[in-house]
């Protein structure tokens, strides 16, 4: 499912980030050649993600 939120652009590596609270943060890295294709759109896709799976994600 994140695949397709991204779809324009690409995926190239995930990281979860484990808080002292017990909470997950998933970082997510777009390819950088996708970049000026995706960046205005990088503020939607944590909304879209968490809206649609009630996780939290960061993309970078």
């Amino acid at each position: 499912m994140l695949e397709d939120v991204v779809l324009p652009a690409e995926i190239i590596g995930k990281r979860i980030r484990y808080c002292l609270d017990g909470s997950k943060i998933m970082k997510v890295f777009l390819d950088p050649k996708e970049r000026t294709n995706t960046e205005y759109k990088l503020e939607s896709f944590p909304a879209v993600y968490r809206k649609l799976s009630g996780k939290d994600v960061v993309f970078e």
